[in-house]
């Protein structure tokens, strides 16, 4: 019995200390490792980011500023950039289960020739890390859940500008991969305001949910408001898979 007990513990510390992998239920099952690589420093994640090199698509990252109204005053995603790392690919049983991380920033440098006071985002930068966990089967992308998530704020001219808060949301929706019925996480976090530099963490235990359906999803979202000068608004980050909304 405490031989059982024994083995049950290091599965359990090793589904929670390989928070990249996020996916407790091989550990019952055989687990055939495809493919296993070291996740990149942040000055390798940011440089393939403003290259451009992903190593798959995640297409739902953007960046807005909206007004006090929520109204969308205009979409900067194309002053958004992020790559996409594949960290471990596993078989287990018919599941092919491949872990990812994502890594999206807002490049304040994409505002050259544009002065801070109409574009705040040059005053500071929003950037969030997502580790995600996918299952394919049949060769299509069926469920997905993110592991871990980090966001910081980082300052570059705080001439003029002021920050009262800042709020770090983790979400997730869709069909339970476990029980079958439609879930809705949400974890939001407010901070007042958030401290440049620092890394804020979260590490939801949510079940998968179904992806390939247009119904379910994941990601993560920072919403900063900010007076910069004399242009006041909020700023949106956002990161996920599939389909959700915030």
């Amino acid at each position: 019995m405490k031989k059982i007990l024994s083995s049950a513990a290091l599965a359990l510390i090793l589904a929670v200390t390989t928070f990249a992998s996020g996916h407790g239920f091989a550990a019952a099952k055989q687990e055939k490792i495809l493919y296993k690589a070291e996740m990149k420093s942040e000055k390798e994640l940011r440089k393939d980011a403003l290259s451009g090199n992903k190593e798959r698509e995640f297409k739902n990252l953007k960046i807005q500023f909206k007004d006090e109204t929520g109204k969308v005053v205009k979409d900067l995603s194309q002053y958004s950039h992020y790559t996409v790392q594949k960290l471990k690919e596993t078989q287990v049983g018919e599941q092919v289960i491949s872990d990812f991380v994502i890594y999206a920033v807002s490049d304040p440098t994409g505002y050259n020739g544009m002065d801070n006071d109409s574009n705040p985002a040059s005053n500071f930068t929003q950037t969030v890390w997502m580790w995600t966990s996918i299952i394919k089967e049949n060769n299509i992308d069926k469920w997905g859940k993110a592991t871990r998530y980090e966001a910081r704020w980082d300052l570059h001219d705080a001439n003029g500008l002021t920050i009262q808060s800042g709020e770090f949301t983790a979400k997730a929706n869709g069909i339970s991969k476990s029980t079958g019925k439609n879930v809705n996480y949400s974890d939001p976090k407010p901070y007042y305001p958030p401290s440049w530099g620092q890394q804020y963490i979260k590490t939801p235990s949510w079940d998968y949910v179904q992806i390939d359906n247009q119904l379910g999803g994941f990601g993560a979202r920072l919403k900063t408001p900010y007076t910069a000068r004399t242009s006041s608004g909020t700023l949106y980050s956002t990161v996920s898979v599939g389909s959700i909304s915030f």
